[in-house]
């Protein structure tokens, strides 16, 4: 069923790009989905164990050249042709467990020091930025909030925004024990906005 609901999704608003976090599938079982999803670039992740897995789908217009994968990201070079800028993409799904979530800010930090190219940062932080985008009866450690938001201005990146449902993440619990957070978002540099925005 969720298969079937990403293709339809896909079919709908013909995405050129396609990432997907905590698949806990293996690389080489959601490489069989190209065809489903209509995009025939891929590479992948494996989980450790029952948690994490990445895989990333691409159209084949695309050039898409891998730089780094681990556990936590997938870093990649896009071109949408011969003649258009190279562009870098980072797919991420951050560290789950909150005394982890340092080794994901210092990865950030040094991925950023490795290139130039106007950046995009996209995907499930694991973290959010503001108490507003943190809904629960236990409140969120600001110093956590604020790690992540020291990390982004360190590496020059910037909030996309949204439009949609605010929280991304939601355990669907009711009464006190309801959890929404807006964990998922996308983040740029200024060299990307001035390529792609125009700003």
């Amino acid at each position: 069923r969720t298969v079937r609901d990403l293709a339809t999704l896909v079919k709908s608003h013909s995405p050129t790009l396609v990432f997907l976090c905590e698949t806990r599938q293996s690389a080489s079982k959601m490489k069989r989905y190209r065809s489903r999803l209509g995009l025939k670039g891929f590479d992948g992740v494996d989980p450790i164990g029952n948690s994490g897995g990445l895989a990333l789908f691409w159209h084949e217009d695309l050039k898409v050249d891998g730089k780094f994968s681990n556990a936590r990201c997938m870093d990649v070079h896009v071109q949408a042709g011969p003649d258009e800028p190279p562009w870098r993409l980072t797919c991420v799904y951050g560290e789950p467990r909150v005394e982890d979530r340092p080794l994901m800010w210092s990865l950030m930090q040094n991925l950023s020091a490795n290139s130039d190219l106007p950046w995009l940062v996209v995907g499930d932080f694991n973290e959010c930025m503001w108490d507003s985008e943190h809904f629960s009866l236990t409140t969120r450690a600001p110093v956590q909030m604020q790690l992540f938001r020291d990390v982004l201005e360190t590496c020059d990146l910037a909030d996309l925004g949204f439009t949609g449902v605010p929280y991304t993440y939601h355990n669907k619990r009711s009464g006190h024990a309801n959890v929404k957070v807006h964990l998922d978002r996308a983040v740029v540099n200024p060299a990307w906005r001035n390529i792609f925005f125009n700003t």
